[in-house]
């Protein structure tokens, strides 16, 4: 089916539900993630805590290597009853092009959550619009059991990757992911407890995901990690204590920060890699029945790396993957003017462009018939200004 009509298809349909609907308690449409800290993993250096110098211009394009990389994007558009999660996928071959999800292969790309009459009415014939998780369990949008709009663009988001991953695992020497090689959220593990059903089958279904996410990997797949303000690794690295001082609850940001200015920074444009580091989890998760769907997750091996030049704020970032003798060359062959790995900007943003163009269209359709929020509107606008301007 035409992704336009699809779009066109499912907010009417919703439209038209919730006309018949009696709402009674109005839910929040908005939720943000915690940013819990990593309790249930172990890290430690592979060998002598040493950063390792090189040039920035050091590390050769390989093009003789056939490279892949893959991001994904969500957007939203609520109003305060009907969520709707609108999910981009941009694959890159350097021998195939580009590969757009929902354009050129099909993903789950609409994520609704409503009040459960709602979903149980919806008839959309389409298995890329999603009102259910992969545990067959409804995205319901209610008052003490609410399933959050994060929650089901993390499942869609992993669930596109993958998609992109099958795609082209077999026929690439390396696929570069945006992102850890596999997710390994709190909900994975004992440390939380979640109080509500919906909650509960978010965890068995995001299990179930990257369950399916590691049974993909191999040797070839290496994961970048850009984000680092929330995780707290390094601090637990006894060597890096010794050296540095004292970085207890520190985080990893504050931590690489102190390396640099302590041990890298010599002169003004470098790459500068710690590690590797060798980084294990205890993630777990049983179904109603006992089952297990994860448990025994594979190690990483993981390097912290520091680039700078000059007149530029300087990235960081952690690369990684299941391979013990990770060779982080391919992700540092190519850097844009921003310092960031091209093979990860360039589906970064396509990705985005394709959220946002999805967006766009459900708006504009969505704003006959929804009380878009605040929010919502002003991100059209802002998209609308971004388009226009390039």
């Amino acid at each position: 089916m035409n992704w336009k009509v699809t779009i066109k298809n499912t907010i009417e349909e919703l439209a038209k539900l919730k006309k018949d609907v009696k709402i009674e308690n109005e839910g929040d449409p908005e939720h943000e993630l915690s940013d819990a800290e990593d309790k249930v993993m172990k890290i430690e250096l592979e060998e002598e805590f040493k950063p390792t110098m090189y040039s920035l211009y050091e590390f050769k394009s390989l093009n003789d290597k056939r490279i892949a990389s893959i991001d994904s994007s969500s957007r939203y558009l609520r109003d305060f009853s009907v969520n709707t999660c609108l999910i981009g996928l941009s694959v890159y071959s350097n021998r195939e092009g580009f590969i757009d999800g929902p354009f050129t292969v099909d993903i789950p790309y609409i994520g609704i959550s409503s009040y459960r009459e709602i979903l149980e009415s919806l008839k959309i014939d389409d298995i890329n619009v999603r009102y259910k998780n992969v545990v067959n369990y409804y995205y319901v949008n209610e008052p003490n059991n609410e399933y959050k709009i994060d929650d089901i663009a993390d499942e869609l988001r992993l669930e596109a990757e993958n998609v992109g991953l099958k795609r082209v695992i077999q026929n690439h020497d390396i696929v570069i992911i945006d992102g850890p090689i596999y997710p390994t959220p709190l909900e994975l593990t004992e440390e939380i407890n979640l109080e509500t059903e919906a909650r509960r089958k978010h965890r068995l279904a995001y299990a179930k995901l990257v369950n399916e996410r590691i049974e993909l990997l191999n040797n070839n797949v290496i994961g970048v990690v850009k984000r680092l303000e929330n995780s707290k690794k390094l601090w637990r690295v006894k060597e890096i204590n010794e050296t540095i001082g004292n970085v207890k609850r520190m985080k990893d940001v504050t931590i690489i920060e102190l390396i640099d200015e302590r041990l890298c920074r010599k002169n003004y444009e470098y790459v500068c890699t710690i590690g590797p580091f060798k980084i294990e989890y205890a993630l777990e998760v049983k179904d109603e029945d006992g089952r297990n769907v994860i448990e025994k997750v594979p190690t990483k091996y993981a390097y912290y790396v520091i680039i700078r030049k000059k007149y530029f704020p300087p990235t960081f970032l952690r690369i990684e993957s299941t391979n013990k003798n990770l060779d982080i060359s391919p992700v540092l062959s190519r850097l844009t003017e921003r310092l960031m790995p091209t093979y990860i900007e360039i589906v970064d943003r396509r990705s985005k462009r394709i959220s946002a163009s999805l967006f766009l269209y459900a708006y504009e359709i969505a704003s006959n018939y929804l009380n878009i929020i605040h929010d919502d509107k002003m991100g059209y606008l802002s998209v609308i200004s971004q388009f226009t301007s390039e």
